[in-house]
């Protein structure tokens, strides 16, 4: 059957999936009429599949959703008493750190030499690439700090829990975390680093107000990673899966190897939330040494995590479960109980979405209706071509991607800046603005239906890559 032709339209931005063959739920879908007719047949069939787990009582599809490995990137999946591996994926906690940059603003920025300044002093400082071999003023790590990070995220560095969408996620002190041995080895050499594919540290201009804001785009590293990668092939022999289908396994949050999962994986979330600080502080220094100012930390968020919630359903009851946010973002409202004594209560917290390389990024804020969409907005613009299709059908079209990041002209409060400052050479074609969703048309899905508005709309004038 087709998933896809059984959708049905409720409104302009809202399509329904309902539920069929071994579906556990209905699936809300969030696109456009356009983006709906974009999205493809495996999508649906992806997100049905997800929507059978055991134990699944909720399902979503953002407006940036797109294929992934077990479930699909861009969707929420919320189950009572199991947990999905494929729902924080390889990367877990992967996420965003924004800093404001005060004292500066777009006129201190038209100079293209002085970007490439600032793109200079991170890179001594922090560490890029899939491998990331160490800089020289990268901050080193004791064995004794790096254990806490583990256990206790940004709490260890001393960091204000009303920056963090979360400071930490509790581990039990009887957890033994270095039971994956490759994993642990990760841990120290690769705190303080972005690593690569679509990861990055982006300096960016509000196109509204000429503020400078650094963006930082990272996650859980290699300790995640083999994390994540021990726990998929365990949970695969647990259900009896071939280790080719190791993405679809499943575990009960009360089993033996849930409860192991599920501290392994609050601990890489842990590393990712600290990680990100770390960066942003080296961040703060490089900045220093161009232009004589400090950072200014304003929220941290990640958009690949589980994480343990009340949610509103679909039908309008209140549950507690699991939250599985797949390339999605927590989108919490103002007067949400769990912000009840924060600086966010009145508002909401911030949804920090980044784009392309080329278009950008967005501060978002949850609107009253957030909870039609699992109190989740997007992660992103979303893909439109997988990395191996964009190197093989876009290399005849590098030379006027690379002009085009030379060249492109923006106007920001008055002050026009010309180009995109960035550390490599060429632009990656697996990460060009070409191969995204446009950024305005996915938000504006968001706006439509009344789950979130955009704050800030920023644009990037300087881009650090992971690259090796």
């Amino acid at each position: 059957m087709s998933f896809k032709a059984a959708t049905t339209k409720v409104s302009d931005n809202h399509y329904v999936l309902p539920r069929t063959a071994k579906m556990k739920t209905d699936v809300h879908a969030y696109f456009s009429e356009s983006l709906f007719m974009q999205s493809e047949e495996s999508l649906w069939r992806q997100v049905a599949s997800a929507a059978s787990y055991e134990g699944v009582i909720g399902a979503y599809l953002m407006p940036d959703a797109h294929v992934g490995f077990g479930v699909p990137v861009g969707s929420v999946i919320v189950t009572d008493n199991t947990i999905l591996q494929a729902g924080s994926g390889y990367d877990i906690s992967c996420g965003v750190i924004y800093m404001r940059v005060p004292g500066i603003s777009a006129a201190d920025l038209v100079d293209i030499e002085v970007r490439d300044r600032f793109i200079q002093e991170v890179e001594l400082r922090v560490a890029t690439g899939i491998g990331s071999k160490r800089p020289r003023l990268m901050p080193k790590i004791a064995e004794r700090k790096a254990e806490a990070i583990l256990r206790h995220g940004a709490r260890a560095l001393g960091v204000r829990a009303e920056v963090c969408e979360r400071q930490f996620i509790e581990v039990a002190d009887d957890v033994d975390l270095d039971l994956i041995d490759r994993a642990r080895r990760k841990v120290i050499a690769q705190l303080g680093s972005v690593g690569g594919g679509n990861h990055f540290i982006e300096m960016q201009v509000d196109k509204d107000t000429g503020e400078v804001w650094v963006m930082v785009h990272c996650g859980s590293r290699g300790y995640g990673w083999q994390t994540a990668n021990h726990f998929f092939y365990e949970g695969a022999r647990l259900r009896g899966l071939s280790s080719n289908r190791r993405e679809e396994s499943w575990l009960y949050a009360d089993e033996p190897l849930g409860k192991s999962y599920w501290a392994h994986h609050n601990s890489a979330a842990n590393y990712a939330i600290a990680n990100r600080h770390m960066i942003a502080e080296c961040v703060s220094d490089a900045l220093e040494r161009v232009f004589k100012v400090r950072g200014e930390i304003y929220y941290e968020i990640s958009h690949n995590l589980v994480q343990a919630e009340s949610i509103t359903l679909p039908d309008g009851t209140v549950s507690r479960g699991f939250v599985h946010r797949k390339g999605a973002t927590r989108a919490f409202p103002a007067g949400h109980p769990e912000l009840a004594g924060t600086k966010w209560e009145d508002t909401g917290h911030p949804c920090l979405i980044p784009g392309s390389m080329l278009d950008g990024a967005a501060i978002l804020f949850a609107c009253a209706d957030a909870s039609k969409s699992g109190l989740s907005v997007n992660h992103g613009s979303g893909r439109l071509l997988a990395r191996g299709v964009a190197k093989r059908t876009l290399e005849k079209d590098h030379d006027a991607i690379d002009a085009e990041m030379r060249h492109v002209s923006r106007s920001f409060s008055g002050i026009r800046i010309q180009g995109i400052a960035t550390n490599t050479k060429r632009t990656p074609l697996d990460e060009c603005g070409r191969v995204y969703k446009d950024l305005d048309s996915v938000l504006a899905v968001l706006e439509n239906e009344g789950i979130a508005r955009v704050a800030n709309r920023l644009y990037p004038v300087a881009n650090i890559k992971g690259m090796d």
